[in-house]
C-alpha cells in the first residue's frame, strides 16, 4: 500500500545504504518500480539496459564487500531472456567474494549448453539425480523425524517410490492426511494396510487426492490463490475471495498441511505454493468459466490496489485480463507491456507481448471500426520491435497482410505511418522502386493533414531509396526537410540522427567525403550528449565512410570496428560489419573479409536484409578470386551487377562494373590478387578470357563511367577514369591514358581525396 513517494524513499535509501549517493545508478533501479527520473528521459533503450546492468553489479559487489555473500536464483527455467542476459553478464564480470547459486530444470541450461568462457570464478554444475534406495529411506526417516519407520512403510517405499523426493514427500503427506499413518507414543504406526489407501502412481494424482480431502472453504481459497500465481499477496487474495471471514484460518491450515508456505512478512504478507506442481494441479482443477471469473476479479483488484503505480504491473494485468473476460483490457495492457519492454531494450519480451495482443485482435470474428483502428496502431508500434530485431522478412509479411485494412482507415495519420514503415521495410528487401512509391504515399498523406511525425519519417526514409536509385540531390533535399521537422520534435532523437544518416549516404555516394565527415562528427557529439547508442554507431560508421572515400583504409577499418563494438542490437551491428568487409576487400585482407561478409550474408538470408546481402555476395566473389576460384568468383560479381541493375541500384551497378574492369585489367597486367599460382590453377578460364581481357576491362570501365556520370557519383567516376587511364597506359595508348588520368585528377581534387590524387599524379608523371 506504499504511495510512490514512500517507494522512492525506500528504494533510494536502500541503494544509498549499500553504494552511497550514486545518482548515475539509482534512477535505473527506481525505474523498475515505476519511479520517474529526469536522467532516464532521453536515453536510448540500450543505454538504459546497460545502466541497469551496471547498477545490479555495483549493488551485488557492495553486498559482497560487507560480508561473504550467497545469492540464490531459483527456477531459472521460467526466466525471461532479458533477466538471463543480466544474470549472465553479472556472473561473467563479478570478481567479488560471492557464491551465485542458480537452480533450474533440464533441458534449460544457464549457458545454453556451452562451457562458460571468461568467468573470473570457479563454475560447477551439479546435476541432481533421483535418490538411491538408501537415500530414499533416509529421507523417509528425516520427514518423520524418527529412525523407527514402520517396516511395511519401508517396504512400500522401496517398491513403489522411485527416488523422486517431492513425490516421496507427498506420499507421506497423503498417508498422514488419510490417517493411514499416525503418531503412536512418539513414533508412527499404520492404521491399516497401505494398499487400502489407494495412493495414486503419479505426483499429480497424489496432490489431487490430498486436495480432495480439504474442507470446501480451504480448497476454494487455495484455488483462488492458484489463479493469482505461485506466489500471492495476502492483500490481493483477501480482496478477491468471497471467503473473507475464513481467509486467515484457512491459510494457517493450508500451511500446516505443507501445501503453501509464508514467503515474506515485510513489506507485505506473501505466501507461495510449496511446489509449482501443486499450483498447477490446483489451477487445472478449476472449471474454465470459474478460472476466467477469478482472473478477471484479480485484474480488477490489482488495477484498484496499484492504481498509482500501474506501469510496474502492466505485464501481470495483461496476463490476468487475457485469461479473464475483458479482451479489450488485455490488448491494452499487452501493448503497454510491449512498449515498456522496448523502452528497456527487452526486445524479445516486447515481441511476445505485441504478438499476444495481435493474436487476440486478429482472432476476433467481427471486428469493430475501433478494433480495426487499434490493429493498425498495434502494427505500427510492433514494427519498431521487428526493426530492432532486424527481422524484415517477418515485418514485410505482417504489413502486407494488413495493407488493405490500413488503406481503408479514416485516420490518414495512421495510414501514412503504416505506408512509411512498409516503404522503409521494402528498402531493406531491395525493392527500391516500391519503397520509394510507398514512402511518397506516406508523405502525401502526412502533408494533407500536416502530421509532422508522418512527414518527418517519410522524408527521413525517402532518402534511402533515392540514394540507391541514383537521385542523390533529391535524397539530400528529403534529408534537409526531415531535419526541419526534427527541430520541431526535439524529443524524437531517431528522427534527428536517422535523417542525417540518410543525407550522409547521399554525400558518400556523391564522393563528398568532407560533408560525410562533418555529419559523422555531429552524430558522435549528439550520441554522446544523449547516451544514444544507435546514434554513436552511425557516427563511427560515417566517419569510416569519410576515410574509405579518400582511400585511408586503416582509419576506415578502425572506425567500422569501433561502430561494431559500440552497437548493442543485431541490425545496427550489420551496418558497420558490411562496410568493414568492403574495407578488408579493398585492403587485400581477404581472410578477414570472408569472415565478416559471411556473417552479414547469413543475417541477410535469415532476416531479409537483401539491401546488404546482394552486394555482400558479389564481394565474396572477389574473395573467391583471391583464393584462386576465378570462374566462380567472377560469376558472383556479375550476378551482383545484374541484380543491382534489375533493382535500379545504379551506384552499386557502377561499382560492380568498376570491379569487373579491375579483374580483367589484372589479367592483362598480371597484378593484384590474381597471382601466378592462381593463374596456374585456372588455365582453362585464362585461355578463354585473357585474349579478350583488355577489351572487356575497357568496356566495364566505360560502363562504370557512364553510370557514375549519370548519378553524379564522383568517387567511383574518378577511380574508373584512373583505372581506364592505367589500362590505356599498359596498352601503349599514351594520349588516351593522359586524358583519362587528367579527368581523374580533376575529380579527385574536387572531392579532396589525397590518396587517390597522389596515385593519379604519379600515374600522370609516369607517362612523361
Amino acid at each position: 500500500d506504499d504511495p510512490s513517494e514512500r517507494i522512492r524513499e525506500k528504494v533510494e535509501s536502500g541503494v544509498e545504504d549499500l553504494v552511497g549517493k550514486r545518482e548515475d545508478l539509482i534512477p535505473y533501479v527506481g525505474g523498475l518500480f515505476s519511479l520517474s527520473y529526469p536522467e532516464e528521459d532521453d536515453v536510448s533503450p540500450e543505454f538504459w539496459r546497460a545502466k541497469l546492468h551496471d547498477a545490479v553489479r555495483v549493488i551485488f559487489s557492495a553486498m559482497a564487500q560487507r560480508t561473504p555473500t550467497v545469492i540464490c536464483f531459483e527456477d531459472l527455467h521460467w526466466s525471461d531472456p532479458s533477466f538471463l542476459e543480466l544474470l549472465r553478464s553479472t556472473l561473467l564480470e563479478s570478481t567479488d567474494p560471492v557464491l551465485f547459486l542458480c537452480t533450474y530444470r533440464p533441458p534449460f541450461n544457464l549457458f545454453a549448453g556451452r562451457e562458460p568462457t571468461g568467468l573470473t570464478k570457479p563454475y560447477h554444475e551439479i546435476r541432481l539425480q533421483d535418490l538411491s534406495p538408501s537415500e530414499t529411506q533416509n529421507m523417509v526417516g528425516s520427514l518423520l523425524k524418527t529412525e523407527a519407520v514402520p517396516t511395511e512403510l519401508r517396504q512400500y517405499i522401496e517398491k513403489t517410490v522411485e527416488g523422486n523426493p517431492f513425490y516421496l514427500e507427498e506420499v507421506i503427506n497423503n498417508l498422514i492426511d488419510s490417517e493411514t499413518l499416525s503418531r503412536d507414543n512418539g513414533g508412527w504406526k499404520l492404521a491399516r494396510p497401505i494398499g487400502e489407501s489407494e495412493i495414486p502412481s503419479t505426483i499429480q494424482g497424489v496432490i489431487s487426492a490430498r486436495l480432495d480431502r480439504l474442507e470446501r472453504e480451504s480448497k476454494r481459497l487455495l484455488q483462488e490463490a492458484s489463479v493469482i500465481g505461485r506466489a500471492f499477496l495476502h492483500e490481493i487474495l483477501k480482496r478477491v475471495t468471497e471467503l473473507k471471514d475464513y481467509i486467515d484460518q484457512c491459510l494457517s491450515g493450508l500451511e500446516r498441511l505443507d501445501l503453501i508456505r509464508t514467503r515474506s512478512l515485510e513489506p507485505d504478507l506473501e505466501y507461495i505454493f510449496k511446489h509449482a506442481l501443486t499450483q498447477d494441479v490446483v489451477y487445472n482443477g478449476i472449471l474454465k468459466r470459474e478460472r476466467q471469473e477469478i482472473h478477471e476479479r484479480i485484474a480488477l483488484v490489482m488495477e484498484q490496489l496499484f492504481h498509482y503505480r500501474l506501469p510496474e504491473f502492466y505485464e501481470t494485468l495483461a496476463f490476468h485480463f487475457k485469461r479473464g473476460k475483458s479482451s479489450h483490457k488485455a490488448i491494452d495492457y499487452l501493448m503497454k507491456s510491449g512498449e515498456k519492454s522496448l523502452g528497456r531494450y527487452a526486445v524479445e519480451e516486447a515481441h511476445q507481448y505485441y504478438n499476444e495482443a495481435y493474436d487476440i485482435l486478429t482472432n476476433k470474428p467481427d471486428k469493430t471500426k475501433e478494433e480495426e483502428d487499434l490493429l493498425i496502431d498495434l502494427l505500427i508500434k510492433w514494427a519498431l520491435v521487428f526493426y530492432y530485431r532486424g527481422d524484415f522478412k517477418g515485418l514485410t509479411d505482417l504489413l502486407r497482410a494488413h495493407e488493405t485494412l490500413a488503406q481503408a482507415l479514416d485516420d490518414k495519420g495512421k495510414t501514412g505511418m503504416f505506408y512509411a514503415w512498409l516503404g522503409f521495410t521494402l528498402w531493406f528487401r531491395e525493392e527500391m522502386s516500391r519503397s520509394y512509391q510507398y514512402l511518397l504515399k506516406a508523405l502525401e498523406l502526412g502533408e494533407e493533414i500536416d502530421d509532422k511525425q508522418v512527414i518527418g519519417y517519410a522524408c527521413t526514409w525517402l532518402a534511402y531509396p533515392c540514394v540507391e536509385l541514383g537521385s542523390l540531390e533529391e535524397a539530400i533535399n528529403f534529408g534537409e526537410r526531415a531535419q526541419e521537422v526534427a527541430r520541431l520534435l526535439p524529443s524524437d532523437q531517431y528522427l534527428f540522427f536517422k535523417s542525417l544518416d540518410g543525407m550522409a549516404f547521399a554525400y558518400v555516394f556523391g564522393g563528398e567525403s568532407k560533408k560525410n565527415n562533418e555529419i559523422g562528427r555531429t552524430l558522435l557529439d549528439y550520441g554522446r550528449s544523449r547516451s544514444n547508442i544507435r546514434c554513436l554507431v552511425m557516427g563511427h560508421f560515417h566517419m569510416g565512410h569519410s576515410y574509405l572515400a579518400v582511400g585511408d583504409l586503416s582509419s576506415a577499418i578502425e572506425c567500422y570496428q569501433r561502430a561494431t563494438e559500440v552497437s548493442a542490437d543485431p541490425l545496427y551491428s550489420q551496418f558497420p560489419r558490411f562496410l568493414l568487409g568492403i574495407s578488408y576487400v579493398f585492403n587485400g585482407q581477404f581472410p578477414e573479409a570472408e569472415d565478416v561478409l559471411k556473417e552479414v550474408e547469413s543475417f541477410s538470408r535469415n532476416y531479409g536484409t537483401e539491401v546488404y546481402g546482394t552486394i555482400v555476395r558479389g564481394l565474396l566473389g572477389v574473395v573467391l578470386i583471391a583464393k584462386g576460384h576465378m570462374a566462380r568468383g567472377l560469376k558472383m560479381i556479375e550476378d551482383m551487377g545484374q541484380a543491382s541493375l534489375g533493382t535500379g541500384r545504379k551506384y552499386y551497378y557502377a561499382t560492380t562494373e568498376h570491379i569487373l574492369g579491375k579483374v580483367y585489367f589484372q589479367l592483362v597486367a598480371g597484378e593484384g590478387p590474381i597471382s601466378l599460382s592462381t593463374m596456374a590453377k585456372n588455365i582453362g578460364f585464362l585461355i578463354k578470357n585473357v585474349p579478350f581481357a583488355s577489351k572487356k576491362a575497357e568496356a566495364h570501365f566505360k560502363k562504370a563511367i557512364e553510370v557514375a556520370k549519370e548519378i553524379g557519383a564522383k568517387g567511383v567516376l574518378g577511380q574508373a577514369y584512373l583505372d581506364l587511364g592505367l589500362l590505356h597506359r599498359a596498352k601503349g595508348r599514351t594520349d588516351q591514358a593522359r586524358k583519362c588520368i587528367l579527368d581523374a585528377i580533376q575529380l579527385f581534387e574536387q572531392c579532396e581525396v589525397e590518396v587517390f590524387l597522389k596515385q593519379a599524379k604519379e600515374a600522370l608523371g609516369s607517362l612523361e
